[in-house]
């Protein structure tokens, strides 16, 4: 019977030691996968970063082409400045919205939080497109089809005809945008969407 009593007390001895043994490889495993996960995060936050970027040299380039194209009398001097304005608004709002995924540290921040930015930075972007760009291109649209085919077109040419390289132009800059702005949208959705899957 103390025998009996003694293997049984060493089976038991030997599960918890099994049971130990299993619940340190799962932490082990927990920790990989989640450092997997940061890594990932980190990379694909460059895309974000990208599109930033890509806004910042083509604002840059529209402050400096359109008061060069001033100089040539294609613009007017109100219709150039209301559009360096623009660009200037459109990278102070971007280096707003994208300042809080710059300061996060992917491998080390807490996920609730790398996921509420992520999730606030998303919903500003469509709240953009949605919204801002609208009521900034169409008036602006209007407005340089005036100045480029209205008030130079010469006698016997429709201004329409004058307007199509200008609607084709804002049609492309529109669609490249679209891209960039698609881009950036569906890394931060696959953030939150590796951050869920992870709860699991």
């Amino acid at each position: 019977m103390k025998s009996y009593r003694n293997m049984e007390e060493l089976n038991i001895e030997e599960f918890r030691n099994q049971f130990a043994v299993l619940k340190e490889q799962l932490k082990k495993q927990e920790i990989v996968s989640e450092h997997l996960l940061r890594a990932s995060m980190k990379s694909t936050s460059s895309t974000i970063s990208y599109t930033k970027k890509f806004v910042y040299w083509a604002a840059l380039l529209c402050l400096l082409l359109y008061p060069a194209l001033y100089l040539t009398h294609i613009w007017s001097l109100p219709f150039t400045i209301a559009t360096c304005l623009m660009m200037f608004f459109c990278v102070v709002a971007t280096y707003y919205i994208h300042k809080p995924v710059e300061n996060l540290h992917f491998m080390r921040d807490d996920l609730a939080t790398v996921a509420r930015v992520m999730a606030r930075f998303k919903r500003q972007y469509d709240w953009w497109l949605h919204y801002v760009t609208p009521a900034l291109i169409i008036p602006w649209c209007a407005w340089a089809c005036y100045e480029y085919a209205w008030k130079y077109a010469p006698e016997g040419v429709s201004p329409w005809k004058l307007c199509l390289p200008l609607l084709v132009g804002v049609v492309v800059g529109a669609l490249v945008g679209y891209r960039y702005h698609r881009n950036a949208v569906n890394a931060a959705q696959n953030i939150i969407d590796e951050i869920e899957s992870l709860d699991k």
